[in-house]
């Protein structure tokens, strides 16, 4: 019986030093997983940072193409059958569960003959076949795991709402994914904190009505602009976001004074009494205004910083409205954090241009109506918009202060893996003629 005992002692101390030892190896290793995912998500970061001032976003045609506006009320069953509703207008058939570019491919070249022609000189048939293939081969984009997935191109050619298609780079053991998105085709947040009288019940209906789009039930909505109460009296949102001149006090030697005096003298005067002036007046000094002008993306920053605050429940917004396996969609994913005060008509999906347009009147028709357009050709700028919105151009002129044609505010998403560690890094920039101004970065 003692031995028994003993033996049973000995056990369980073994088991508790191996079960400690596995621990902190777990533990070790992660640590080490960590940095260098760290390093890495930093890296591409930093990269993507680098490269974009030589960045210039461009909209793609996508006249015969399904829209990505109400990609997000769909289910997966219904977004598979609209994709195959979508295939067999090109006389194509694939299979509406395992939607694959190698399919599709396969059935295109099956095809083929519906371009063949007898005549060498004539060229339009195999115009359209290279225009119908370069058609199709912009729908593909691989997956992490080397498939390729069959998809709805967004604006820019990739799905919505990048600008590019995300780049992954391998650091060493670890592997970077870096996704460039635009802010200005989501809904800016900041309408809710208006203090313009004028327009304060118009924003707060343009925010209720996106909430609504997104099956948001009215409990669920007040404790959000309750929340959004509280940030509006650190800071109210206007439409006229403008520098902000500030004026203060700062310390100035006599002597440097008297030296930016002498500039008017003579050099040899000047050379004379100067070293008399400091040693006399050096140590006395006095105050003087200066002005110092903060940029308008110093509203944005402030801005992020109180959306990105506890203040805000941002785990509410993040809350998913379906149950679909492959497809998840929340209020956040349209939402724009980051202080963006315009919706761009161009790259807006369906119920964002609806919150959008509640402010002249007419959403849902000129929400149908802007979508119908800018799939052929994307809106220049306002007068373009007006022009061919000629019948609601009355509405859209009152909307002017809450939309625009070019996106001026992106994010950069930089997430990295090793291991089981994960780190995630967001960046924000404004774009201010050719240049990009940094808001802020958040590490997840």
């Amino acid at each position: 019986m003692l031995v028994m005992v003993v033996l049973i002692v000995l056990t369980a101390i073994m088991y508790r030093v191996g079960s400690s030892v596995s621990q902190w190896k777990h533990r070790q290793q992660y640590m080490i997983d960590y940095q260098k995912a760290r390093y890495a998500c930093e890296s591409g970061l930093k990269y993507a940072l680098a490269m974009m001032d030589k960045f210039e976003p461009n909209y793609v045609s996508r006249p015969n193409e399904p829209d990505f506006s109400d990609l997000f009320t769909m289910s997966d069953e219904e977004y598979s059958e609209m994709m195959e509703t979508w295939a067999r207008e090109y006389n194509m058939t694939i299979d509406a569960n395992n939607l694959s570019k190698t399919d599709f491919g396969s059935q295109l070249l099956s095809l083929s003959f519906l371009f063949d022609t007898n005549d060498t000189n004539n060229t339009s048939d195999a115009n359209d076949a290279n225009m119908f293939s370069d058609l199709l081969a912009g729908f593909a984009a691989e997956d992490p795991n080397g498939n390729q997935e069959f998809f709805v191109r967004g604006p820019y050619g990739p799905a919505w709402p990048y600008i590019t298609e995300p780049i992954e780079i391998d650091f060493g053991y670890s592997r970077v994914r870096v996704e460039i998105i635009d802010e200005n085709a989501k809904l800016p947040l900041t309408w809710g904190i208006s203090s313009d009288e004028e327009v304060k019940q118009e924003t707060k209906a343009a925010v209720t009505t996106f909430f609504e789009w997104m099956q948001m039930e009215p409990n669920e909505i007040k404790p959000i602009f309750e929340q959004l109460e509280e940030i509006k009296e650190i800071k109210p949102f206007s439409t006229e976001l403008k520098p902000v001149v500030t004026v203060g006090k700062e310390q100035v030697s006599q002597a440097d004074e008297e030296e930016k005096e002498d500039d008017s003298k003579s050099r040899l005067r000047r050379r004379r009494s100067r070293r008399a002036r400091r040693s006399r007046r050096s140590r006395r000094a006095r105050t003087r205004t200066v002005k110092q002008t903060r940029p308008d993306v110093g509203h944005a920053r402030d801005f992020s910083k109180l959306m990105y605050s506890p203040m805000l429940d941002v785990e509410r917004l993040a809350r998913p409205v379906n149950e679909d396996e492959d497809r998840k969609e929340s209020a956040l994913k349209y939402i724009s954090l980051w202080g963006t005060d315009k919706v761009n008509v161009n790259t807006a999906p369906r119920h964002v241009l609806e919150a959008a347009f509640t402010f002249g009147g007419d959403a849902v028709e000129i929400a149908d109506a802007i979508i119908n357009l800018r799939r052929e050709k994307a809106f220049t700028d306002a007068e373009d918009l007006k022009k061919r919105l000629f019948s609601y151009s009355n509405s859209v002129d009152k909307c002017q202060s809450y939309i625009t044609t070019q996106s001026n505010y992106f994010s950069i998403r930089s997430e990295a893996t090793s291991g089981v560690a994960k780190v995630c890094a967001i960046a924000a920039l404004k774009k201010e003629g050719k240049r990009f101004q940094k808001i802020g970065i958040i590490t997840e």
